[in-house]
């Protein structure tokens, strides 16, 4: 089935595609008779994302799976009341899915943890780079987590970057450093990026990216090892795998 003739939850941004805005981007992409959700958010914005649904008419058992960039509680926050109220089964890459599912204790501060509401959900399908769901790609892109990744359409160039790649004022940029747990592998998995054929990037802070996309991101690699590995000394070049932060 063509993208574009199923509707998708939230603001339309492409044939197939919506977006559910705030601190964090949520996404939906319908394709073949399913949707897949990107991201879920804090906890608070779960209710959020079941509205967006509703008013788009369109049912959350069409969701066939959620699918996590990262584990990072502003990412990941809504979706243990998505998965217990709705049942959908979620997948995010197998190196961040233990402090996804709680196997591996949170590190995050206890008041951004009370102030979060972080909740831990199981965790349905593990993936590993090169993994296709449904027409996504896996594309494992390390740095802010061990297991960011971004999701990828090949045919139609779509890119869904969570936080490997953010847009702010009009630039391609990085969260900030200190969330970073290997600035090192961050900055390197820009190159990764950059070996795939985008028209349409889909970040997880900012708006929209359609057009342009190359030499955008041709600018941030130029600039990275200044802006990110020349801002950070020492230990502050990427937290160590115990000190992740929650952003």
């Amino acid at each position: 089935m063509a993208a574009g003739t199923q509707k998708s939850a939230g603001v339309p941004v492409v044939d197939g595609v919506a977006r559910i805005p705030g601190f964090v981007n949520c996404y939906t992409y319908s394709e073949g008779g399913e949707t897949f959700l990107i991201d879920t958010g804090i906890s608070r914005k779960a209710k959020s994302i079941v509205r967006a649904f509703k008013g788009s008419n369109v049912p959350m058992a069409r969701v066939g799976k959620i699918l996590l960039t990262h584990w990072h509680a502003d990412h990941m926050g809504g979706a243990a009341y998505l998965v217990e109220n709705f049942h959908l089964p979620l997948a995010c890459h197998v190196d961040d899915a233990p402090f996804v599912d709680g196997r591996v204790k949170d590190p995050t501060p206890l008041l951004l943890r009370l102030f979060m509401r972080i909740h831990h959900a199981p965790v349905t399908t593990s993936l590993k780079d090169g993994d296709r769901v449904g027409p996504l790609l896996v594309v494992h892109t390390p740095g802010h987590t061990p297991g960011e990744v971004v999701y990828y359409h090949p045919t139609r160039k779509i890119l869904f970057s969570g936080d490997a790649l953010v847009e702010r004022k009009g630039q391609l940029t990085m969260p900030a450093v200190r969330f970073a747990n290997s600035l090192e592998r961050a900055v390197k998995s820009l190159s990764r990026i950059r070996e795939l054929d985008v028209e349409v990037l889909l970040p997880g802070h900012g708006v929209p990216v359609k057009g342009n996309f190359a030499a955008l991101l041709d600018d941030l690699i130029k600039r990275a090892p200044a802006e990110f590995l020349g801002r950070a000394s020492g230990g502050d070049r990427g937290l160590d795998k115990d000190s992740h932060a929650a952003v």
